[in-house]
């Protein structure tokens, strides 16, 4: 009896042995399956997010390269537009994955800097890449997601329009006093459009002093022109904020342009208040300081 209960014991263990082996292939098989199967190029646009700005178009030509190695793992290359992060054997686990590493990182054209972060992502079964990056240390963190798809056009003209400016205003042909203390905020609003907020009306000098606090202009049109990108949109009612209280506009036309170097010229005419005549304004600016040049 002692030695059949023995050899039952070793024939036991011998089962959980191959039982043991068996799984751990059929993990590196799902593994490596699941590597295979997310491999590939995956093209789109960058966006980042940090406390210094949000929904900002980091590159508009962003790529994802995922290769397949023979352990189940994969290596990752993303341009993201603003620095190159890559990583190699990552884990695969439900076609998700995560790594850390470190990036050249370039913000504003300025001299790219190196930077620790981590990075997360996944595919979908219809192998669409999710795929985010967070950098810590730069503006306080920055959050750098890929989004698979063509750029919605309304990104390629969302910025700050605050060098070399001019905001003018007349009536009817006749100048009514101009700045150059001022500028254009014009953030997306959906893939076509964009909300323009115009500021300086305080600062105009050489005229009548309108004492018009800023005003947005929500759902400008954008679209695709030869040198750039075009604004259009007609009747708008919109309410600018002083501090002598709220005035609402009633706008009877937006146009403009913005250069492929990021100059705006945009023109607006409204009604402030009960005023019976129209306004006519004029803004143009810059993105940056060089692209006047």
């Amino acid at each position: 009896m002692k030695r059949l209960n023995l050899w039952m014991v070793a024939l036991m263990a011998l089962s959980f042995s191959f039982t043991f082996v068996s799984c751990s292939d059929d993990d590196n098989t799902d593994n490596t399956e699941q590597a295979k199967a997310i491999a590939g190029t995956y093209k789109g646009y960058s966006i980042g997010e940090s406390r210094m700005f949000s929904d900002y178009l980091m590159g508009s030509d962003a790529s994802a390269t995922i290769t397949a190695n023979t352990d189940g793992t994969i290596n990752l290359v993303y341009k993201s537009g603003s620095g190159d992060f890559t990583l190699n054997n990552l884990k695969v686990s439900s076609k998700s994955f995560k790594g850390e590493g470190e990036v050249a990182l370039a913000m504003g054209g300025n001299t790219p800097g190196n930077y620790e972060y981590t990075l997360e992502g996944s595919v979908s079964d219809a192998k669409v890449l999710t795929l985010k990056a967070n950098v810590p240390v730069p503006m306080g963190g920055i959050d750098i997601n890929f989004i698979q798809g063509e750029t919605p056009i309304a990104y390629y003209v969302a910025s700050t329009y605050q060098y070399d400016t001019n905001l003018a205003i007349s009536v009817r042909g006749t100048s009514y006093g101009s700045t150059e203390d001022c500028k254009a905020i014009v953030k997306r609003a959906s893939e076509t459009t964009v909300d323009i907020t115009l500021n300086g009306f305080g600062n105009l000098s050489g005229g009548g002093n309108m004492n018009l606090g800023d005003f947005t202009i929500s759902g400008v049109k954008v679209e695709k022109a030869n040198s750039g990108y075009t604004l259009s949109l007609g009747a708008f009612e919109s309410a600018a904020e002083s501090a002598s209280g709220t005035t609402p506009i009633t706008g009877e036309s937006l146009e403009g342009t913005v250069t492929a170097n990021g100059k705006a010229n945009i023109t607006v005419a409204f009604k402030p208040g009960a005023m019976p005549m129209a306004i006519t304004t004029v803004f143009t600016g810059n993105v940056n300081e060089t692209s006047a040049q």
